[in-house]
């Protein structure tokens, strides 16, 4: 991607209608001049996630043991509704603004889900 390629707000392609709780995992490879800022732009999204966010639940991230500047989050919403107005959100707009100065060395990987409870 380019810097001047649009940002991406990926959407999930299918969820049930059923209030759930919903998630998701992403993995991100950051360029290693970049890290600073995106250190300082993820941390300011989890503390606006959890700090404003009545449908967020959890906002976990944390770096890869085994490969400097790759990243992983785990995300979790009451339900689609959560995740979506996540995505309408300042720090949100702010995580997009990041994303289209090409900070990636590949695509971002990114899996939505549904929490599975056992009863």
């Amino acid at each position: 991607r380019t810097a001047s390629a649009p940002p991406r707000v990926l959407t999930p392609r299918c969820t049930s209608s059923k209030a759930s709780k919903f998630c998701l995992n992403v993995s991100l490879c950051v360029k290693p001049e970049r890290r600073g800022d995106f250190l300082k732009c993820i941390a300011a999204n989890q503390k606006g996630t959890l700090s404003t966010e009545p449908l967020a639940i959890e906002y976990l991230w944390g770096e890869d043991v085994d490969t400097p500047n790759t990243f992983h989050f785990f995300e979790k919403y009451e339900g689609r509704a959560g995740f979506e107005a996540h995505t309408q959100s300042p720090h949100f707009a702010d995580w997009l603004e990041f994303e289209r100065t090409d900070p990636f060395t590949e695509p971002p990987r990114v899996v939505f889900y549904e929490e599975n409870l056992r009863s």
